[in-house]
């Protein structure tokens, strides 16, 4: 019975480890879109410094292994880079 607890933990475990590649590269992609819309904007322009400074972090916590803290950090860049796109759509300020 163990062993059927220990393979879906083994599994988990693997998932948890590696680099989060996808949300890396869908966090770039919205900091990309977000910088090509027209607009200016301080709060976006703020969320959008917040969404390239996670990246950072996200990239550092790769380079030491820390795979969780750079997925937490790419999904943090991700969020931040939508939230200054929806602002710069928004109706002008």
């Amino acid at each position: 019975m163990s062993r059927l607890l220990l393979i879906p933990l083994l599994f988990l475990a693997s998932c948890v480890t590696k680099p989060p590649a996808q949300e890396m590269s869908d966090a770039r992609i919205a900091i990309k879109m977000a910088q090509e819309l027209p607009g200016q904007q301080k709060k976006a322009d703020s969320y959008l410094k917040s969404a390239e400074q996670a990246l950072e972090e996200a990239a550092d916590a790769i380079q030491h292994e820390r795979y969780e803290r750079a997925r937490h950090k790419a999904l943090e860049a991700k969020r931040n880079a939508q939230q200054a796109a929806r602002l710069k759509q928004s109706k002008h300020h």
